[in-house]
């Protein structure tokens, strides 16, 4: 009986954590300057490679975080 109530007890506490740190993760996504870094990230990543395709989706983020984080990154000349 012991057992069985034991392996319940850790199983919620289990799934209660991992909750937690998902719910935790995903707010943490969202904060602006982590945003930021990642946006400088891949920008230091397209002046490598100058795709074009990187540089629409770099222009896209640029602009969503803009609008989020009411902040004035300029978006990328894709040339």
């Amino acid at each position: 009986m012991l057992n069985r109530q034991l392996k319940w007890i850790v199983i919620i506490v289990t799934a209660g954590l991992t909750v937690s740190v998902v719910s935790y993760v995903f707010e943490l996504s969202r904060v602006c300057t982590v945003r930021q870094l990642g946006i400088a990230e891949d920008i230091m990543h397209y002046d490598k490679t100058k795709d074009p395709q990187l540089c629409d989706m770099l222009n896209s983020k640029i602009s969503q975080f803009n609008d989020a984080c009411k902040s004035n990154i300029e978006e990328l000349d894709c040339g």
